[in-house]
């Protein structure tokens, strides 16, 4: 799996576990509450640990402030059941996968489909596979 589709799946993951947090307060499942909420702000963990350390522009800062955040506020669900700091958590967590999608997997998407049927000699480095005049064609890449 590319690390673009992990975090995909990271975030689609950390939704499913605030959903189901919400769903152990109202249901007043203690142990439901608690799992789900431990395993979100885990996903949330490791989506801010993949961000790049090194890079330090303004939305990769914001990035991190935004993570941080969440990480600070969700835990406190715990104490008073606070379904308000639990439903911005899964707004922001929401949106960013929705930003995902739309930016960084739809492009991905859209270099894979221009690179389909693609003559073998175009899209090869090696000066050997351009000289054998190769005429075969990928039905699919991945990058």
């Amino acid at each position: 799996m590319d690390p673009e589709q992990l975090i995909f799946l990271l975030y689609k993951g950390a939704l499913s576990r605030l959903r189901l947090t919400r769903d152990g307060i109202m249901e007043k499942n203690v142990k439901k509450k608690g799992e789900n909420l431990s395993k979100a702000i885990a996903i949330i963990s490791e989506l801010n640990a993949s961000v790049n350390s090194k890079m330090e522009d303004e939305s990769t800062l914001f990035l991190r402030g935004l993570y941080t955040a969440i990480l600070e506020e969700l835990p406190k669900v715990t104490l008073n059941n606070d379904l308000k700091t639990l439903k911005r958590a899964e707004k922001y967590i929401s949106r960013l996968k929705e930003i995902w999608e739309k930016d960084v997997m739809a492009k991905k998407n859209r270099f894979k489909l221009k690179a389909v049927d693609m003559p073998v000699n175009e899209l090869s480095p090696l000066p050997s596979h351009r000289e054998n005049g190769l005429k075969n064609t990928f039905h699919s890449i991945s990058v």
